[in-house]
């Protein structure tokens, strides 16, 4: 019980970080930009996605102790219990993070196919422009599109950069930003650091930068078309359609029509925070705070991080007020309206009641929800859940015995559950007790030899 109080502290931390957003001081407002985001100047072809049934094989993709490309052994795959967040793609590439021991690169960001391990980016590896990559432990969470290119934040050593987002692909690392370079569409304003960045199958990224302008900090949104870095909205900003202005911006999602869905803090508006579109669609709150759910219950916060589909379809994590109490939940939002995944108390798939969730869930482009939850009753602590509004199935829970005997350990602290195309879905568990190892676990198209 002692591990399932904790997991669930962790993830309630998370998602209260959206509430502290309100008490952040105003910055004087720069000029808006409410137009759209520019197409793509590229479109990256698309490998053909291999069909997955829902009773698709879990296996450990990769674990603890396996040798790891360019020598070492991998040891873990988070940093101080930040969440694990491991993106699967059609052909079933898994991305992860991980620190090797007894090795030169002591840690860095890899690719997982079909039993095989390569390195994507890793400590000491030389970028264009000079210095090397340098800590990756920051912002461990990857993203992968369907050619298996990834992006990600990493900490310089020796360059004119302190930091920056990179893509990787068949050419190698891509710098799309770097920490001192003028900040587009601020005026006199300087890049200082970045948050995880989303990935598309175009090759096109949305991140969230700081920027220093003058004595100011201002988080900005930034879409990357494939040749130029975009200003799409920034702290500060009058919201003119909505009422207030744009406060603190959390960690985008971006889907393959370029619409970017993002939580945000409101100053002096309508509500105190909500979600909102943009990039490819005007900007736009789809869902405020104060909002009533579908049970009637109050939104009252949101995750810091949300997913969106290829319809638009957004799914974020929420914390619920109604008579006096409050409860976690699961909500999307879409064409359909609003409407209710998972919620805290209610029977889950396969036994027991939901008793909390993971820091934020993820959609596949097909619209299917997964995500990680605590339960009661059931027949264990922790279980992985993907489906749809009223057809969610467990995919796997701690403790479970895979039909070729191997057993899943303890889901590991603020693991997130990734969907990914076809059915395919990831997660991370953590050694427990001595003898078990860390692992990160897929449900893909091709199997793990």
């Amino acid at each position: 019980m002692l591990l399932v109080s904790a997991w669930r502290r962790l993830l309630v931390a998370g998602v209260a970080v959206a509430a502290l957003w309100a008490a952040v001081v105003w910055v004087a407002p720069s000029t808006p930009s409410m137009g759209t985001a520019q197409p793509s100047t590229r479109v990256a072809a698309r490998p053909a996605a291999a069909p997955l049934p829902d009773g698709g094989a879990l296996r450990a993709v990769v674990r603890s102790g396996v040798a790891a490309p360019g020598g070492g052994r991998f040891d873990l795959f988070d940093v101080a219990s930040q969440p694990i967040v491991a993106p699967v793609n059609g052909r079933g590439q898994v991305a992860f993070y991980a620190t090797v021991l007894r090795g030169p690169a002591r840690e860095g960001v890899f690719l997982a196919e079909a039993g095989h391990v390569t390195k994507l980016a890793a400590f000491g590896d030389n970028l264009p422009g000079g210095g090397t990559l340098a800590e990756f432990g920051a912002h461990p969470l990857p993203s992968l599109n369907m050619a298996g290119h990834a992006a990600f934040c990493a900490q310089i050593a020796g360059g004119r950069a302190t930091e920056g987002v990179f893509l990787a692909g068949p050419d190698g690392l891509q710098a799309i930003a770097l920490a001192g370079d003028d900040a587009p569409g601020v005026l006199a304003g300087v890049l200082v650091g970045f948050d995880s960045p989303a990935l598309n199958d175009n090759d096109e990224l949305a991140f969230v930068a700081s920027v220093r302008r003058g004595r100011d900090l201002l988080d900005v949104l930034y879409f990357w078309n494939g040749r130029r870095l975009q200003r799409v909205v920034a702290e500060g900003d009058r919201l003119l359609r909505t009422g207030g202005t744009m406060a603190k911006i959390g960690g985008p999602a971006l889907n393959n029509s370029g619409v970017i869905a993002f939580p945000a803090a409101i100053f002096k508006g309508p509500a105190l925070g909500g979600i909102f579109v943009a990039g490819a669609r005007d900007l736009r709150l789809l869902v405020g705070a104060g909002d009533r759910g579908p049970s009637g219950a109050t939104i009252l916060r949101f995750s810091e991080r949300l997913a969106i589909d290829d319809e638009a379809t957004i799914a974020f994590g929420a914390h619920l007020g109604q008579d006096g109490s409050t409860r976690e939940a699961v909500l999307r939002t879409g064409a359909e309206g609003l409407t209710e995944i998972a919620v805290e108390g209610a029977p889950a798939p396969g036994g027991g009641r939901y008793a909390g969730f993971s820091p934020w869930p993820t959609v596949a482009p097909d619209g299917v929800t997964a995500f990680i939850a605590a339960l009661d009753g059931g027949p264990g602590q922790l279980a992985a859940f993907a489906g749809t509004a009223g057809d969610v199935r467990r995919v796997a829970t701690m403790g479970e015995t895979l039909p070729e005997g191997e057993s899943i350990g303890g889901f590991a602290l603020n693991s997130v559950a990734v969907a990914g195309p076809g059915g395919a879905l990831t997660f991370a568990t953590a050694a427990q007790q001595q003898g078990e190892r860390n692992a990160i676990y897929c449900r893909c198209p091709d199997p793990a030899r």
